[in-house]
C-alpha cells in the first residue's frame, strides 16, 4: 500500500514513504548522531503497520544546533574487546578511530529535548502516512467487494446450471453404459447404481457450499476494520481450491466458462489483497 507522510518538530524533519510489500520491510535513513535511536524509530513504525515496505528519511539539523555526546566508557570497552580478539587470534591491522566510529551506539545526542523532537516528528509523519494508507485501503476494499459480488453471481449461475443438467446427465450416463455394454445383459438396478456412482463423483454440491461459506467469511473480514491482509490471503487460497475442484469435476461448457471467469476475478482480488495491511 502506497502513501506519504511528513513530520517536523524543532529542527528535525522526517519523511515517511510506503510501498506495496506482502510483509513489513523497514528501511531507515538517519544522520550518524541519531544512530543509537534507530530501534526506537523502528518500534514506532511496527506499532502502526504490519505490511508494506516503509522508508523513513530523517534530515540532519544544522550543525550549530547539534551537540554530540560520546559514550567514552563504552568506546573503551569496544577497544578493549577488539584488542583482546586481535591478540588472541594474531590478527593484523590497527584498531583506530575509524574502527571505533563504526559502532553507532558510542554517539548520541547530548540534549534530551532533541529526542522528544525526533519522536514527535516521526509520529507526525507516520500518522499522515497511515491516513493516506487508510484512504487507499477503503478504495481497495470497495473494489474487492465488487469482485466478491461478481463471484457470488457466478456461483449462483453454476448452481442453477448444475440443477438443470443433473437429470439430463443421469439419462446420458445410462445410455452410455448401455451402449458400452452392448449385448451384455445387466440388471437395470445395477445400471442405475453405476450411473449414480459416476454422478456422485461429478457432484459439486460440497464445493458450492464451501465457496458460499468462504465468500461469507470474506465479507465479514473485509468489514471487520482489523488488519486483514493475511486472513484474506488464506481465504483466497481456499476459494481457489474449491473453484479448481469444480473445474476438474464438471465437463459442462457453461460451467467451465463460469469457472474461468471466477479465476480471473479471484486473481484480481489476490493482486489487490497484496496492498492491504
Amino acid at each position: 500500500m502506497t502513501g506519504y507522510g511528513r513530520g517536523v518538530a524543532g529542527n528535525i524533519k522526517v519523511e515517511a514513504r510506503s510501498f506495496n510489500h506482502k510483509n513489513l520491510d523497514i528501511q531507515i535513513k538517519l544522520p550518524s548522531f541519531l544512530y543509537s535511536y534507530e530501534n526506537e524509530v523502528r518500534k514506532l513504525i511496527k506499532s502502526r503497520f504490519q505490511r508494506g515496505h516503509i522508508e523513513i528519511s530523517i534530515t540532519k539539523p544544522e550543525a550549530d544546533t547539534v551537540k554530540i555526546k560520546i559514550n567514552k566508557p563504552l568506546a573503551a570497552e569496544y577497544y578493549k574487546a577488539l584488542t583482546s580478539i586481535k591478540e588472541e587470534l594474531s590478527l593484523k591491522g590497527d584498531i583506530d578511530i575509524n574502527v571505533l566510529a563504526s559502532y553507532r551506539d558510542i554517539f548520541c545526542l547530548e540534549e534530551e529535548a532533541k529526542i522528544e523532537e525526533l519522536t514527535t516528528a516521526v509520529e507526525t509523519a507516520l500518522l499522515e502516512l497511515e491516513k493516506m494508507r487508510i484512504d487507499e485501503g477503503r478504495n481497495l476494499i470497495d473494489d474487492i467487494t465488487a469482485r466478491m459480488f461478481l463471484l457470488n453471481g457466478y456461483i449462483k449461475d453454476i448452481e442453477d446450471r448444475r440443477n438443470l443438467i443433473t437429470s439430463d446427465l443421469k439419462q446420458k450416463l445410462l445410455e452410455r453404459l448401455k451402449e458400452f455394454l452392448g449385448d451384455i445383459t445387466m440388471d437395470e438396478a445395477r445400471l442405475i447404481q453405476e450411473a449414480a456412482i459416476l454422478m456422485e463423483r461429478a457432484d459439486i454440491t460440497e464445493e458450492i457450499v464451501r465457496l458460499k461459506s468462504h465468500l461469507s467469511r470474506t465479507s465479514e473480514v473485509l468489514m471487520s476494520g482489523d488488519a486483514i491482509g493475511k486472513k484474506m490471503d488464506f481465504l483466497v487460497q481456499e476459494l481457489r481450491r474449491e473453484i479448481n475442484t469444480i473445474g476438474s469435476k464438471i465437463n459442462d461448457v457453461e460451467i467451465v466458462n463460469k469457472v474461468v471467469d471466477m479465476k480471473h476475478e479471484l486473481e484480481k482480488i489476490k493482486e489487490q489483497i497484496q496492498n492491504l495491511q
